[in-house]
């Protein structure tokens, strides 16, 4: 595993064995996001749990919030609390509500702030340099940690592989970095088998005798379509079990709804819904996607973000508001939306060559203006929650970033020398 990690890596696994070693008790809770990558992680640590003797209690959620947090470590004193494929940037938030009643543990893969504290630990790639965008998901770095600790955990590399498949790390045409190990991994021992088709791979997964891309379509259409409906737990069983029949009927029923959904939303875009900015284009679709999860807006935009509705030359932003309800919390007094970004493929190859800003800046630095909460940020894409009503507010402080970005970049260019004559 050396030629993948580097020491700061085997410094935060020591630091979580520790903190597992130390731990009398006998539950710990797992925070984890709705999407494949959310899933697989939640998976992967439930076993792990089981691996080391504790009961494990899910809870699976959008967006971090501080009333979601606060509601999370309610009544809890002495525990450990996993949080994983989020709160990397939410660690000083989560730090001060806990007040350093437990023991946290933050396992992502997302832009992160590491913060000096004696009872939460940030085990996040970004950190240590490694993109989060490209070479790891969530739920390779849950398979890192859990089968450096234990070994049995090496059954679950598939899930790893799906995890980084659902974040789309295939993208340029396999995975890389600490993904690819994960693949290795699965390879070597008899879970996978790889594939190419045209120019791509394609990993195929012997446990469900399918492959990773459709497995992970499957997860987040029962994590985030289906998440109102608690069909993340649905997810999250057939990640171990498999999928039986009536799981597969449901996420295609999801599937479909979200079709719908979608065509519908396009349609109310091409109406006049969507606002044209100097850098920026966006909407607001409120409660349309309901009952569907939040993560239905950052869905739909990775579907549409290249067709012809959408200049390929802006950043693409979407709104829906959150429900007061968090299904494994119950209700939740948040009055928030949720803002969800991404840019088209042009788009895409300006910020990778740093000709023109990232989510990962733009979106955390606009919520800090407006009071939002910026978490799971990528270069390409990223979101954040903010109260309901400061949607164009958002959309000003990002438009400004964008502006204040070029005028400094157009100071830094050096004039061409005059000449005497």
């Amino acid at each position: 595993m050396d030629q993948f990690l580097n020491n700061e890596f085997f410094d935060w696994i020591k630091k979580v064995a520790e903190t597992i070693e130390n731990y009398e008790g006998d539950k710990i809770t797992v925070v984890h996001h709705n999407d494949a990558d959310g899933l697989t992680s939640g998976a992967i640590l439930s076993n792990f749990c089981e691996c080391i003797d504790k009961k494990s209690d899910l809870v699976c959620i959008e967006k971090v919030h501080p009333a979601i947090v606060e509601k999370i470590h309610e009544g809890k004193e002495g525990e450990i609390i996993f949080y994983t494929d989020l709160a990397g940037l939410a660690a000083e938030m989560i730090d001060k509500i806990d007040a350093g009643r437990n023991s946290v543990v933050i396992i992502d893969h997302h832009p992160a702030k590491a913060i000096e504290s004696e009872n939460v630990i940030v085990f996040d790639s970004e950190i240590a340099g490694i993109s989060g965008d490209l070479f790891t998901s969530a739920s390779t770095l849950n398979y890192i940690i859990s089968t450096t600790i234990s070994k049995e955990m090496r059954k679950f590399a598939y899930l790893a592989v799906i995890g980084a498949v659902g974040d789309y790390h295939d993208r340029s045409g396999g995975v890389l970095g600490l993904d690819r190990y994960a693949v290795e991994e699965a390879v070597h021992l008899g879970q996978l088998k790889i594939k190419i088709e045209d120019v791509k791979e394609r990993y195929y997964i012997k446990f469900f005798n399918e492959f990773a891309d459709v497995i992970a379509k499957r997860l987040t259409n029962l994590g985030a379509i289906g998440y109102e409906n608690k069909g993340y737990k649905k997810g999250i069983k057939a990640c171990l079990e498999g999928f039986d029949e009536e799981i597969v009927k449901e996420a295609e029923r999801l599937e479909n709804l979200k079709k719908e959904k979608f065509s519908r939303a396009l349609d109310k875009l091409s109406e006049g819904d969507l606002h044209q900015e100097k850098y920026c284009q966006w909407f607001n679709l409120g409660d349309f996607f309901s009952p569907m999860g939040v993560k239905a807006v950052g869905e739909f935009l990775q579907m549409t973000k290249d067709m012809r509705i959408f200049s390929e030359s802006k950043y693409i932003i979407g709104f829906q508001n959150m429900p007061d309800r968090i299904p494994d919390l119950g209700k939740i007094n948040l009055n928030a939306s949720k803002m969800s970004g991404r840019v088209p493929v042009p788009m895409e190859r300006k910020i990778f060559r740093g000709e023109a800003p990232g989510l990962d800046y733009l979106v955390p630095a606009a919520s800090e203006k407006i009071g939002a909460f910026a978490d799971a940020t990528h270069r390409i894409a990223a979101a954040t929650t903010l109260q309901k009503g400061r949607e164009e507010e958002f959309i000003r402080a990002f438009e400004k970033l964008v502006d204040d970005f070029y005028r400094k970049k157009l100071d830094k260019q050096v004039k061409p020398p005059q000449t005497l004559f």
